[in-house]
């Protein structure tokens, strides 16, 4: 399993994602239209992402870090 797919990603579509559920892609059918599916775990009240998938696009590049920029 790709590590940026936690083992509780739900792969639900769009229009059944609620308030307060984790957008992150977890899936693609190209064969759908609108075909994504999204993790929808329980996220906080100012983020569209759960934690696990939070910290995976505010993680930072290491190159970036030791270079000082």
């Amino acid at each position: 399993m790709p590590e940026n797919i936690r083992p509780t990603s739900r792969d639900v579509p769009l229009i059944q994602l609620g308030l307060y559920q984790c957008r992150f892609p977890v899936s693609e059918d190209p064969a759908v239209p609108g075909g994504y599916r999204f993790c929808a775990g329980p996220t906080s009240t100012d983020r569209v992402y759960c934690d696990h998938h939070h910290s995976i696009v505010t993680a930072v590049d290491p190159r970036r870090a030791r270079s000082g920029l």
